[in-house]
C-alpha cells in the first residue's frame, strides 16, 4: 500500500470508527436507561403495594372499631337491664334502632382481614373468643339468671381483646410504614 492510498482511506477508517464508537455509545446508553427504568418500575411498583397495605390496614382498623363500637353499645344496653334500669323489650327496641355500622361493614372487615392480612387470624380468633362469651347474656336476665357481674367481666375481657386486636393491626401499619 502507498502513502497515497493510506492518505485517502484514511478519512473512511477514521469515519467508520466514529460511527462504530457511536453507535457502541448509543447501545451503551440504551442499555443504562432499560436498567434505570426497571428500578423506577421496581421501586413505583414497591410504593404502591406499601400504599395499598397502608390503605387496607386502615380500612381494616376503622371497621374493625365500628364493629366493636357497635357490639359495644348493644352490650351496654343489655348491662342496663341486668341492673333493672331497662326492661328487656325496651333493650330489644334500642338494640333494634339503626346502628353504627352500615349493612355488609362487619363482613368487610372480616374480608378485608381474610385477604389481606391472614396473620391477624390468630390474634382475631381471641376476640370472637370473648365476644362468644358475652352473646349468653344478650337475653332476659330473668330467663338466663345470669347476673351483672358476670356480665361486666365478659364485656371487660371482650374490649381488652379488641384493644390487644387493634394494637396489631397498629403494629402492622408501624412495619409498613418502617419498611
Amino acid at each position: 500500500m502507498q502513502i497515497g492510498e493510506v492518505i485517502e482511506s484514511t478519512p473512511v477508517l477514521v469515519g467508520g470508527v466514529t460511527a462504530g464508537a457511536t453507535l457502541l455509545a448509543v447501545v451503551v446508553t440504551s442499555l443504562f436507561n432499560i436498567r434505570v427504568t426497571r428500578l423506577n418500575i421496581d421501586a413505583q411498583a414497591q410504593q404502591k403495594a406499601k400504599a395499598l397495605r397502608i390503605a387496607k390496614l386502615e380500612e381494616l382498623y376503622f371497621l374493625f372499631d365500628k364493629w366493636q363500637l357497635n357490639l359495644s353499645g348493644i352490650y351496654l344496653h343489655h348491662l342496663r337491664c341486668y341492673r333493672g334500669k331497662l326492661t328487656c323489650r325496651q333493650v330489644m327496641d334500642l338494640v333494634n334502632a339503626p346502628g353504627l355500622l352500615a349493612p355488609g361493614e362487619a363482613q368487610k372487615y372480616r374480608m378485608v382481614m381474610e385477604l389481606h392480612f391472614p396473620s391477624l387470624a390468630t390474634d382475631y380468633a381471641q376476640v370472637e373468643a370473648t365476644r362468644r362469651r358475652v352473646v349468653p347474656f344478650l337475653s332476659d336476665p330473668a330467663v338466663s339468671k345470669l347476673g351483672a357481674t358476670e356480665f361486666v367481666a365478659c364485656q371487660v375481657a371482650f374490649e381488652s381483646a379488641c384493644e390487644a386486636f387493634k394494637s396489631k393491626i397498629s403494629a402492622l401499619a408501624h412495619e409498613a410504614l418502617a419498611s
